[in-house]
């Protein structure tokens, strides 16, 4: 999203920010000063950025960790008003039972780290983003013990890994050269290396964009390149991208035996209508279910989808693939927003992140 502007008299409308990242609240502080928020490329924050009209020039001017939600500027440019965020996030697991599960079912992953977000299981092993230093890094924990693979200064992280079926490699997508590429590297973050330049990834923030072939030979993504948006097979030996599909096409999950894929289709208030397609390209016809932009994963017995059903949504629900029944698995009463989730491997639990903001308002008054 980007700011653009049109004279009262009419004409064509002028671009004004190429910040590549979502950017909402403009404020005009003064004829030639404007606030607004929005992410890094990488798509950390939101930060406070102003923009000069006139040099069309853009500068972040918050600094800090805290995070800017949203910002207003008196008539008079003396008076500034903002949301600021300190946001906390911590990983969860509930089981998944016959019933719905409730609070008392839920437990803590004990993960040293203020923010913990985004896992995903891989056999015994945990991964997870985690803010340390520039933006979040990619941390693995297997056994209790933590490690650092991949470190914020090097592209911070916006949505977590894609492990490849044997556990071996990790895909990422990272921001280069005003592009969402994706870096595949082996599992304990070395021999890392960029596929598929001609594709700029595309996919809700903190959601799995990207997902392995069951044989490791492949990726599948969503995207956009010359042609436009849709979504592709990207081979890992570096042949070109295969188009299965045109349009709307993000956040691909694939079934454990590799034969379906569902993403999300176009995006309207908060919700998708989950799509699926065949590896060869045959479309699916899935029980109408419309969910959370990324937010569905398969069983380990493909028999089922649990997902959340909008963006606001705090409890998980469950998609029977074989008789299109639905039925809710939580009954939490928490407040925190759940964002990122994954089932184990043995099909029992849910791995979730629950988030807080934490936010208050702050008063600025400029002297001029």
């Amino acid at each position: 999203m980007n700011v653009w502007r049109i004279k009262s008299s009419g004409g064509s409308p002028e671009r004004m920010t190429g910040q590549h990242g979502a950017l909402n609240f403009l404020a005009m502080l003064d004829a030639r000063t404007l606030l607004f928020t929005g992410l890094e490329e990488d798509r950390s924050g939101p930060w406070l950025w102003a923009l000069d009209v006139e040099r069309k020039t853009t500068r972040r001017v918050s600094w800090g960790l805290e995070q800017y939600t949203s910002v207003s500027a008196s008539r008079d440019g003396r008076r500034v008003v903002a949301t600021i965020a300190n946001p906390s996030s911590n990983l969860w697991t509930a089981p998944i039972l016959d019933g719905p599960a409730e609070d008392h079912h839920t437990e803590q992953y004990r993960v040293a780290a203020v923010r913990a977000l985004a896992p995903r299981v891989a056999g015994t092993s945990l991964f997870y983003l985690s803010a340390g230093g520039k933006g979040h890094g990619l941390w693995r924990l297997d056994d209790g013990q933590a490690s650092e693979i991949w470190r914020g200064a090097d592209g911070s992280l916006s949505e977590p890994p894609a492990v490849s079926p044997d556990g071996r490699r990790l895909a990422l997508v990272v921001g280069r050269h005003e592009k969402r590429q994706l870096t595949i590297m082996s599992a304990d973050g070395t021999n890392a290396r960029s596929l598929a330049a001609s594709i700029d990834i595309q996919g809700a923030a903190g959601q799995s964009t990207a997902e392995w072939s069951p044989d490791g030979k492949w990726l599948v993504a969503g995207g956009s390149d010359a042609d436009g948006p849709g979504l592709f097979k990207i081979p890992v030996d570096g042949a070109p991208p295969v188009r299965l599909i045109a349009g709307q096409a993000t956040n691909p999950v694939r079934s454990p035996d590799g034969n379906l894929i569902v993403y999300a289709g176009a995006f309207v208030g908060g919700q998708a209508q989950l799509q699926g397609i065949r590896p060869d390209g045959t479309i699916v016809n899935l029980p109408r279910l419309n969910v959370r932009q990324g937010g569905y994963r398969f069983l380990p017995d493909g028999t089922g989808i649990v997902y959340l059903p909008s963006f606001q949504a705090r409890n998980f629900w469950l998609l029977d693939l074989a008789t299109g029944q639905q039925r809710q698995l939580t009954r939490l009463t928490d407040r925190s927003r759940l964002s990122t989730f994954d089932v184990t491997s043995d099909g029992e639990h849910i791995v979730f992140d629950r988030s807080r903001e934490n936010s208050h308002v702050v008063l600025i008054e400029l002297v001029k």
